[in-house]
């Protein structure tokens, strides 16, 4: 990368402020945008020290010299695209408005790399629609990279570009930023790594919960001693599978794969459910004398909506179970960095439900230890309790 290079982080996400302080770190001048403002800031050592994460910046609403969204883009020449997608079925919709939107405003000799999950041939679709909205010419006048990041890091779960050509070129940008990787490959090849990957991760929980599925009784599924998923495991990557589902054709073996990991998936939250109502039903709790608290620490700054979008669905099913139900992140408190959590007195029973592993230590961090008034069921493949 040459001195006088700067960088646009397109998306205040956690994994867009996560690069951003990779390359202020390595000395490259960086502006990070935020999509749903549409303006943009220059990222200092001095930000980067006051603000650890992305989500500080969003919930602190802190005030910096900012600059008009199409000056940010016309004047970077280096582009990583990581805004916070929230959508669902107008996903790929989404992702391709904001990318025709941005195009107009993009100069001659951009890099633009591509860090939000796509499906199959939807990155030549990205190409065709920046050559639209742009003027520009793929072949001569910008680079493609294709980079999708897992969750909450700089690591790419596969690395392509649209003309390997500039294969030298898209790695050493790619390393001023930090992003772990192996090895760069075309277009299509990428997508079909990115589904091999999403394929081998998925298989085996899929194969594990639908094991533990059809033991109803909770004694037996113990016996098989498979590996625990929780339902932030299971939702990880829901934005990759769909967006699998949406572009592979009909009658493709892959398709059928993807189609039943998300159908089983999104069957799990009633297996859940069901789970619950047995849990209350043998520890005799009535509904209108139990409180919920749902703990799940979601970062809602990530790329991918998919844990926000689970939480609220768990929660309006749970509602329609027990209508007094609380989000355990508005029981803490922060001292030197760390948090711990509390439950307030009440005369009634208090149920805990624990939807990550990461949340297993909320449990530690209680002023007070469960005692005969507090329950506890896990929201994972064993609905451990």
């Amino acid at each position: 990368m040459e001195n006088n290079d700067s960088v646009l982080v397109y998306g205040l996400s956690t994994e867009g402020y996560i690069l951003s302080n990779s390359l202020v770190s390595n000395s490259i001048r960086t502006t990070i945008l935020d999509e749903k403002l549409h303006v943009a800031t220059e990222i200092t050592p001095q930000i980067l020290s006051e603000y650890s994460t992305a989500r500080s910046i969003i919930e602190e609403e802190a005030l910096f010299s900012i600059q008009p969204e199409k000056n940010a883009i016309s004047e970077n020449p280096i582009i990583f695209f990581t805004p916070k997608i929230r959508e669902t079925d107008d996903y790929k919709k989404k992702i391709f408005s904001m990318v025709s939107e941005l195009s107009t405003e993009l100069s001659k000799g951009a890099v633009f790399f591509n860090c939000v999950p796509l499906g199959y041939g939807q990155n030549s679709e990205m190409v065709e629609i920046i050559e639209r909205s742009s003027g520009l010419d793929s072949e001569t006048d910008f680079i493609y990279s294709y980079l999708p990041l897992e969750p909450k890091t700089n690591k790419s779960i596969t690395f392509g570009t649209h003309n390997l050509d500039n294969k030298k070129i898209v790695q050493n940008l790619a390393k001023s930023a930090n992003i772990k990787f192996t090895q760069t490959y075309d277009l299509e090849i990428s997508e079909i790594l990115h589904l091999e990957k999403i394929s081998s991760l998925y298989s085996p929980i899929i194969a594990k919960s639908e094991s533990l599925k059809k033991l109803k009784d909770y004694d037996k599924r113990k016996i098989l001693k498979n590996e625990i998923y929780y339902i932030e495991d299971l939702t990880n990557h829901l934005s990759d599978i769909r967006c699998y589902t949406s572009s592979l054709d009909s009658g493709d073996p892959s398709l059928y794969m993807m189609s039943g990991i998300l159908r089983s998936i999104d069957s799990f939250t009633r297996f859940f459910i069901d789970e619950l109502k047995s849990f209350m039903k043998k520890n005799s709790l009535k509904a209108s004398k139990t409180e919920i608290y749902l703990c799940w620490s979601i970062d809602k700054s990530e790329i991918r909506g998919d844990k926000v979008i689970m939480h609220e669905h768990i929660i309006d099913k749970i509602y329609d179970v027990v209508g007094n139900i609380k989000d355990i992140n508005d029981y803490a408190t922060t001292k030197n960095g760390e948090a711990s959590y509390y439950l307030p007195t009440s005369d009634k029973k208090q149920l805990l439900i624990l939807c990550s592993k990461n949340d297993e230590k909320i449990l530690k961090t209680f002023k007070r230890n469960l005692d005969d008034n507090m329950f506890l069921i896990h929201a994972n493949t064993l609905c451990t309790r």
